[in-house]
């Protein structure tokens, strides 16, 4: 293990270096932009003011989360890099 990194940031680092990640991350990116589309529909639909605050908020927030779970495995490849001197 790396100096300095903790075993749970190790295996996010390890997991970051995979296909099944840069598959994910992908995944997430498309999720999120697909959220942003949400609201230009519900406002050709028609929607109220208050359906699109609300959708709004929700999508907000669940963005939020996503960018955490992507912050926290990249985060955790960084420091490992910096630890084992690769910083890349």
């Amino acid at each position: 293990m790396a100096k300095g990194v903790s075993e749970e940031e190790q295996q996010l680092a390890a997991m970051s270096r995979t296909g099944g990640w840069r598959i994910l991350r992908e995944f997430v990116e498309t999720i999120k932009e697909e959220m942003d589309q949400l609201n230009e529909v519900a406002v050709e639909k028609g929607a109220s003011f208050e359906q699109i605050g609300q959708n709004t908020l929700v999508i907000t927030q669940t963005k939020g989360v996503l960018k955490k779970i992507i912050n926290k495995v990249e985060d955790a490849r960084e420091a490992s890099e910096k630890a084992s001197g690769e910083d890349k």
